[in-house]
């Protein structure tokens, strides 16, 4: 199984991903993982992934384009997992 990880902060995964579970699952060949920088998706100077939100107000949003963008670089065959403080738990019935 392949697992992209569409993230501004590759490098922060590299220590979760060695060890326990996830770990084991690569060296078993059942998972690999690869770190998909978002910043790489962007076309400014300064990289930028995130903006104001619409119509002003506090905190930052980020821009669906460089998120598409990757998305179809990708070409998951798969199903397409977004995280959110929003969401609700990503529970074993979901994963199923």
């Amino acid at each position: 199984m392949q697992i992209n990880i569409v993230t501004i902060f590759p490098d922060f995964f590299t220590g979760p991903l060695g060890l326990s579970i996830p770990k084991r699952a690569a060296e078993a060949g059942l998972a690999s993982y690869r770190m998909v920088d978002l910043r790489d998706y962007t076309h400014d100077k300064h990289r930028t992934v995130d903006d104001v939100p619409y119509g002003g107000g506090a905190g930052m949003v980020m821009k669906p384009g460089p998120f598409f963008e990757a998305l179809d670089d990708l070409a998951p065959a798969g199903p397409v997992v977004l995280l959110s403080a929003r969401g609700r738990p990503f529970r074993h019935e979901d994963a199923v």
